[in-house]
């Protein structure tokens, strides 16, 4: 399992800067935040948003190969 801290990321439930970690275990991934422990998974596209903030944007993390 490698987990690798997001830099700048905020966390979209506590809005925490820097608290967002990738998590890669096998073939699976997901992001974790270590302040209030929301878990979402990354294999599965995102949602789509009711986005209120003209500068907030989805990012798609992909490990490398």
């Amino acid at each position: 399992m490698k987990r690798q801290f997001i830099a700048g990321a905020t966390c979209p439930e506590c809005g925490q800067v820097d608290k967002i970690q990738r998590v890669i275990d096998d073939d699976k991934q997901w992001m974790e935040c270590v302040a209030c422990g929301l878990v979402r998974d990354l294999d599965q596209p995102p949602a789509a948003a009711d986005a209120t903030d003209a500068n907030e944007q989805t990012v798609t993390l992909k490990p490398r190969r």
